[in-house]
């Protein structure tokens, strides 16, 4: 089975993370798409505990689209290489790729053993307003057909924070829990 790993912080999950794995789906790029939340962000981000952020991503499994949860379980914060590799080594039935957004180009040589990992697997680059599709390595396909992303996390966080409605940005399931929670916004109930 073609299996794409799809890693991010999900913090929260919003309308661009589902447009992307509709597409690969869509586009028989992949049989499965396999959302990675992150335990530990390689930059530095700060994010939402893993409970809030698995119940928000949990909205987005449907057909074709499941949770892996192999980062959150190590001890340790996994890289994606490694996280590929242990994958692959667990389900040697499936052909394992990755996906980015064109936003991670610029910083993709930082990424640990980056040539070695793009010998070894596929990558998927889905466009994202903003940011130009380079430098593409070899080993990297864009996603073609695809609407440019144009909402990240950050966004909808500093929307929150604003008091701006985000439904054009997130699921109504994502929404709710993020009010019934009162996540990101600077009153606390």
């Amino acid at each position: 089975m073609k299996v794409t790993l799809f890693g991010a912080a999900f913090d929260p999950p919003h309308l661009g993370h589902q447009m992307i794995a509709t597409s690969l789906l869509e586009q028989n790029l992949a049989e499965l798409v396999c959302l990675v939340p992150v335990k530990d962000h390689a930059f530095g981000k700060k994010m939402l505990n893993d409970g809030h952020r698995l119940a928000m991503l949990k909205t987005m499994v449907q057909p074709g689209v499941e949770i892996e949860t192999y980062e959150l379980n190590q001890p340790t914060p996994s890289r994606t290489f490694e996280t590929l590799r242990a994958l692959r080594s667990k389900y040697l039935e499936h052909e394992f790729s990755f996906i980015i957004g064109a936003d991670n180009l610029a910083r993709f040589h930082e990424w640990q053993d980056y040539q070695t990992m793009l010998q070894e697997f596929p990558f998927f680059v889905y466009p994202r307003k903003g940011f130009e599709l380079k430098p593409l390595y070899s080993g990297m396909q864009v996603l073609k057909d695809v609407a440019e992303v144009d909402v990240s996390s950050t966004q909808v966080k500093e929307w929150i924070r604003r008091g701006r409605p985000i439904e054009n940005l997130v699921s109504p399931a994502v929404n709710q829990y993020i009010q019934q929670h009162n996540l990101y916004s600077s009153k606390k109930k």
